[in-house]
């Protein structure tokens, strides 16, 4: 094989050098990278373990199912941006995530078996502070008495001289276009509604006033969010 001439031998050793540098910057990049990965993971697996931890131990005192868990920790970094909900039928419980973390426990009433609260994934659709039903409410006579105490106007029809009035759902944040979204309401610890998620009053006001038009909502038997927490990344 022939040599390089001697005035191509320095360039040619710059850039193996160049090059050299180039695939070290890169890799140190990348094992940066990955160690900053691991380390985001780790921390969040930790934060997770430990905002599980606190929830749970809150679940084991008396009297929680009628009462309100908070982390004001992470109740202090809520925005509508990082907001999420979950409802899970069988406790009839509301959770409020925040970062995906646990940061409100709540009671809540779901519909009962005769109008059963759809699953699945929803959004807020929209929100009206002070909402009256066109479906459900009561039928009063010309003199204000009630004839129908639990009227549907697509069953009942208001007979003359009588006329539908709409329940009132303060703070309404609507989930799907077949009249189903979370209200206040009687919360009795059980399935009570129309298929509407009912919630206290004070809790429906915070909702209302921190989440926003197309926040995630999720609608389950459980919720994923009371899962284990996994083991932390090593």
């Amino acid at each position: 094989m022939r040599a390089l001439p001697s005035n191509l031998r320095i360039p040619v050793r710059q850039l193996i050098l160049k090059a050299a540098l180039v695939f070290a910057a890169a890799h140190l990049f990348t094992s940066c990278a990955a160690i900053e990965r691991r380390a985001e993971e780790k921390r969040i697996a930790a934060e997770r373990a430990e905002t599980l931890a606190l929830h749970g131990a809150w679940r084991e005192s008396k009297g929680w199912r009628s009462k309100t868990y908070r982390n004001e920790a992470l109740l202090a970094r809520l925005t509508p941006e990082n907001a999420s909900l979950q409802i899970s039928l069988d406790d009839q419980r509301g959770l409020l995530l925040v970062d995906g973390f646990v940061a409100m426990d709540f009671p809540v009433a779901t519909g009962k078996r005769s109008h059963p609260t759809p699953t699945g994934e929803f959004q807020i659709l929209g929100k009206v502070r002070d909402y009256q039903s066109n479906l459900y409410g009561k039928i009063v006579d010309a003199a204000g008495a009630v004839v129908v105490s639990d009227a549907d106007t697509r069953r009942d029809i208001p007979a003359e001289g009588a006329s539908f009035v709409g329940a009132t759902m303060p703070y309404w944040m609507r989930l799907n276009n077949s009249g189903v979204g979370l209200h206040v309401g009687h919360v009795p610890g059980r399935p009570a509604s129309h298929g509407c998620i009912r919630l206290r009053r004070e809790t429906a006001k915070f909702l209302f006033e921190s989440l926003k038009v197309g926040t995630p909502v999720l609608v389950a038997r459980q919720a994923p969010a009371l899962e284990p927490a996994a083991p932390a990344p090593q």
